[in-house]
């Protein structure tokens, strides 16, 4: 079997006590597992590889998110290969599970229409009483927060995913994504105390204990693009950490800087550098509320790359940083003006500080004429680039790993490679646990065959038995899949924890039966 790997950077210290078995847990061990981290904020730049923040350094100085310390890189890899896309990379992150690319949160085949759902982390945070939110400025419905409080077989279910947030007892939800929400469903939140909001000025209003925010249709309006009506990511996770740290018990946030990945999809520089500016922006938000906190864990990273953006086309000083900080429009927007009919060199230079060549010009008018909703402003996007100093290796995600950087209570120094789940069971750890002691091979090798025999139960079982999320398949995690459906996931670790969880004697035989409700603890 394969363990999960704890990062050790954000935990481990010390040695286990006399023993680690479920059959011999001393009050010694025991107490080594102290309480959990009260507050945990997840910021995940979506699509943004180190070049982007890199790029975005040049142009604007040094970011907040590179003050952090570093914790290490995390392989974003999915069961469908080595390029992942959001939903698989979502699903890893917030469950500590691999699935197949278009999956959320679930396991199973990759045409399984009936797959397993897993419990997330912010599930799990609301069964420990915290209270959760997911911002965006994707849709709300779209992979990255679907993955943390739904579970569908494909992430373009994002009618059923938004029923599922009906039901998903999340404090906060804001993004873009009105489209999803009908009448009949807005008045269901309403009725499940939802305030629903769809500009700046509701926000600025609101008076509510849970938020509903839709501010766009679609996704949120480009930062490049956007007037005053829509607010910004730094406003909406300021609004939702007003609501959540009301919780006595903490709460469990995530917020995604979800548009850098479109941009870097039409090899959009100066729409990439604003968004990944904007992004950081809501890191130095995060940075300064936890400063002065011994309780708030803050943790960065990236889903993917996309687009795979060169940090300058030649030697030297290629970027035109100052051309890239004064652009006016995203190259949709540019796209957008071309096809009502502004001519090409005044709908580009009159927005981004470039001289197109004749040659320029004719690229984008072919690529106007041309089949594919994508065309133009990927058109717009090679030569702007070209202009601006920077290259791209594709228009579709990339393969490498991510950083990740963190700040708060038990963050040290690292350097290392884990993977999406390992960074997961980390974060789950530190949720119900806080700083980690650490078991020698010896003493791992005797709870093993004590589990398997004896079954798990209580508070140093559930801290072990993480390092085992995935699949059940063999006598360790068969005994460690308590409710028998055939995975390891945070529900089983909530089970033993809560000393629910049957003995083998009990589960011999037993049928695997599908999960009723995830909130059903």
């Amino acid at each position: 079997m394969r363990r999960r790997q704890f990062v050790t950077a954000l935990g481990a210290t010390g040695l286990l006590g006399a023993t680690g078995s479920a059959g011999a847990q001393s009050d010694v061990s025991a107490s080594r597992l102290g309480g959990g981290v009260e507050n945990v904020i997840v910021l995940i730049g979506d699509g943004m590889g180190f070049d982007p923040i890199e790029v975005t350094s040049v142009v604007h100085g040094d970011l907040s998110l590179q003050s952090m310390t570093g914790v290490g890189y995390t392989r974003t890899n999915s069961r469908s290969g080595e390029v992942t896309d959001s939903a698989a990379a979502g699903t890893a992150l917030a469950t500590g599970h691999e699935a197949y690319n278009g999956q959320i949160s679930v396991r199973g085949d990759a045409e399984d229409e009936d797959p397993t759902p897993l419990l997330t982390q912010l599930e799990l945070s609301q069964a420990r009483g915290k209270a959760t939110g997911l911002v965006s400025t994707t849709r709300i419905t779209h992979a990255t927060p679907a993955a943390y409080a739904s579970h569908v077989p494909d992430r373009d279910m994002e009618g059923t995913i938004a029923e599922q947030y009906a039901e998903s007892d999340v404090d906060v939800l804001m993004g873009g994504g009105r489209r999803e929400f009908d009448d009949e469903l807005l008045e269901r939140m309403r009725g499940a105390g939802y305030e629903v909001l769809f500009d700046s000025a509701d926000l600025e209003a609101a008076s509510g204990d849970r938020l509903l925010g839709l501010f766009d249709d679609s996704h949120v309006t480009y930062t490049l693009d956007r007037d005053g009506s829509i607010p910004s990511l730094t406003e909406m996770t300021g609004a939702a950490v007003d609501r959540l740290e009301d919780e006595d018990d903490g709460f469990f946030l995530m917020v995604e800087g979800g548009r850098i990945d479109h941009a870097e999809h039409g090899n959009d520089i100066q729409t990439t550098v604003a968004e990944t500016e904007a992004f950081d922006a809501v890191v130095d938000w995060a940075l300064e509320y936890a400063e002065n906190r011994d309780d708030t864990l803050v943790v960065v990273t990236s889903d993917h790359e996309t687009g795979g953006l060169a940090t300058g086309s030649g030697y030297g000083s290629p970027i035109e940083a100052e051309a890239i900080r004064n652009a006016e429009a995203s190259n949709a927007a540019i796209a957008a003006a071309i096809e009502d009919g502004t001519p090409i060199r005044e709908a580009v230079e009159g927005r981004v500080e470039v001289e197109l060549t004749d040659e320029d010009v004719k690229r984008i008018a072919d690529a106007k004429d041309a089949d594919g909703p994508f065309a133009l402003s990927n058109a717009l996007g090679a030569v702007v680039s070209d202009h601006l100093g920077v290259a791209w290796a594709s228009n579709v995600h990339t393969g490498p790993a991510q950083t990740v950087m963190a700040a708060g209570p038990h963050v040290d120094p690292f350097n290392g490679w884990i993977h999406h789940t390992d960074l997961s069971v980390t974060l789950a750890a530190l949720l119900l646990f806080g700083r980690l002691p650490r078991v020698s091979d010896s003493q791992r090798e005797f709870w093993e065959r004590t589990i398997a025999r004896t079954g798990p139960s209580g508070r140093l079982d559930a801290w072990l038995a993480l390092e085992y999320v995935g699949p059940a398949t063999d006598d360790v995690t068969e005994a460690l899949d308590v409710d028998g459906n055939g995975v390891v996931d945070y529900r089983d670790i909530l089970l033993i924890l809560e000393g629910d969880a049957p003995s083998p004697s009990a589960q011999a035989g037993r049928r695997r039966e599908a999960i009723g409700s995830v909130h059903d603890l």
